[in-house]
């Protein structure tokens, strides 16, 4: 079934993000299609043309961009991680001992909203970026390492996170910065975890 047309939309630094509607905090925490998405992206279908029209389609709120690619289809990497390539970037691919400066949003693979760095209102950041060094000395989550790396500035990619490549450990990060949230990912850390990220830039760790 086709998604709802995307929400009305505002701007931050040059990240077009879906507002969330101000009638109802429970609909903030429910994505359009974030359930499609986790069935989607488990069984590795191509991408529906309806679908692939906005890139902002499956997330309320969510990180959109500005020319998404016509034809995407899912890749599954041999340990099980499952994303989608939104858009192009442009520069020098991440690597492992890179910071990595991005923004990211997480879900449950039933699109309930967890959590997103991007200013969107309740249960968001203030807009500042994520930065974790990537590779076996960083402390980032294993699924999100390896999608991180690879990536260029200005790329979008989304993400089914099996529990094996996710929170396996306490301290594990990324993490929200309020007490409920992270009760949230801790309880639901044996589940696979949607991410959307958005690689800023990188820089060259201190």
């Amino acid at each position: 079934r086709p998604l709802a047309p995307p929400r009305a939309a505002a701007t931050r630094d040059g990240d077009r993000l879906d507002a969330p509607s101000s009638a109802s905090n429970s609909s903030r925490r429910v994505a359009l299609g974030g359930a499609a998405l986790g069935t989607l992206l488990a069984t590795l279908p191509t991408r529906d043309a309806a679908v692939a029209s906005d890139a902002g389609d499956w997330s309320s709120p969510g990180l959109a961009a500005e020319d998404p690619l016509p034809d995407v289809k899912y890749v599954k990497t041999g340990d099980g991680l499952v994303y989608e390539q939104v858009n192009q970037g442009a520069g020098e691919p991440a690597k492992a001992g890179d910071v990595a400066v991005f923004h990211w949003i997480i879900r449950r693979a039933n699109g309930y909203f967890i959590y997103g760095s991007i200013d969107c209102g309740i249960g968001c950041g203030n807009g500042d970026p994520s930065e974790y060094r990537l590779g076996p000395d960083g402390n980032l989550i294993a699924g999100l390492d390896e999608l991180l790396t690879g990536m260029r500035p200005g790329e979008k990619r989304r993400a089914l996170v099996p529990p094996a490549l996710g929170y396996v450990r306490k301290g594990m990060q990324p993490q929200p910065p309020e007490f409920g949230q992270k009760r949230q990912v801790e309880a639901h850390a044996n589940e696979p975890l949607v991410f959307e990220v958005k690689l800023i830039k990188t820089r060259t760790a201190a």
